[in-house]
């Protein structure tokens, strides 16, 4: 299954390069007085479509993107500029009703046959049956490190921040304000990071039927169709790397690693750091470090990695929101 998984990845990941370097050649010759008002706007301004205009829709304001995904298609978008290092966020709000076999996602990635990539994908559901989220890292193209939880809110009613914090010690995948996930730096154990190839943005919308619900189990149901997941309020600032400049040298620099510390977290704060042990001792569905099935040798990171970093009870004045959400099956072995 993760073979069938990771090929998908492989041509969707193509796919979108193709597209976009395609746009970007033929936006070259476009005169600008026949620009959409909407490309002026926050998306306009920072991403290309990696769909048709029915399956990728923009608000008349322009400030929010729906991608839909029905029998005929899938939708995404990337973004114009790559980045190597940085904090991104967006707001999102996924499909609500059935959605088994859906992956709505937000991520970055190098786009290279070994590549680094950094994901939020949500694992749709039977109606009544609670979402999914999988973190995914990957680095000089070895991924299988994911992680999955269950929310404490239903994703399907509002937005939501989705945010990914990545500089040269270490990555923290962030929802709102509450860390779900760190990811450190331990090339000194001879694990790769991502620190050498800049990232691009996307957002996507596809059929992963083969494994994301029960590992495939339940299928999709096309007559729930269209499914739509929409993003508001994309921020990002970073070291960027125009898509014509392939050199990454001038964010190894003092300049870079003084705006790194103004706009990524490099040790969380006491807060975060609570929140992040409730989350992974009552949310934690699946843990790679914990699936010996799969890895009966275990991963040297993982003994960094670990959310459970405090001892001894939790302060609530950290924990306010916060809130189990029916039952959270434990399923190292299975779930993936």
């Amino acid at each position: 299954m993760m073979a069938n998984m990771a090929a998908k990845t492989q041509a969707l990941l193509c796919m979108t390069l193709v597209v976009s370097m395609a746009i970007v050649v033929a936006s070259a010759i476009v005169p600008e007085s026949n620009q959409d008002p909407r490309e002026l706007t926050t998306f306009g301004r920072n991403f290309w479509s990696t769909a048709d205009k029915q399956h990728y829709r923009i608000t008349q304001d322009g400030e929010v993107a729906e991608l839909v995904l029905d029998p005929s298609a899938a939708a995404g978008f990337a973004s114009k500029m790559r980045y190597l290092f940085g904090r991104f966020t967006i707001e999102m709000k996924v499909h609500r009703g059935d959605s088994a076999g859906t992956v709505s996602t937000f991520y970055t990635s190098s786009l290279s046959g070994k590549h680094d990539e950094l994901d939020f994908e949500f694992l749709g559901n039977e109606n009544g049956k609670p979402y999914v989220l999988q973190t995914n890292v990957y680095a000089s193209g070895v991924g299988d490190r994911e992680q999955r939880i269950r929310l404490w809110f239903d994703p399907t009613e509002d937005f939501h921040t989705y945010g990914i914090h990545w500089n040269k010690e270490i990555v923290i995948f962030f929802v709102d304000d509450t860390p779900i996930r760190i990811y450190k730096n331990c090339e000194d154990l001879g694990v790769p990071y991502p620190n050498h190839q800049a990232q691009s943005v996307f957002a996507s919308l596809w059929n992963g039927e083969e494994w994301a619900t029960q590992n495939g189990a339940i299928k999709l149901n096309w007559t729930h169709s269209p499914f739509i997941a929409a993003y508001r309020n994309f921020e990002a600032e970073g070291c960027e790397v125009p898509w014509y400049k392939g050199n990454v040298e001038r964010c190894n620099t003092s300049e870079t690693d003084a705006m790194l510390e103004r706009t990524t977290f490099h040790q969380l704060t006491t807060r975060h750091v609570a929140r992040l042990q409730w989350v992974t001792e009552n949310l934690l569905m699946y843990d790679y470090c914990k699936d010996y099935n799969r890895y009966p040798q275990g991963h040297p990171e993982c003994s960094r990695n670990s959310g459970l970093q405090l001892i001894g009870p939790l302060p609530l004045k950290h924990l306010d929101g916060l809130k189990i959400i029916g039952h959270v099956k434990k399923g190292y072995y299975s779930d993936i």
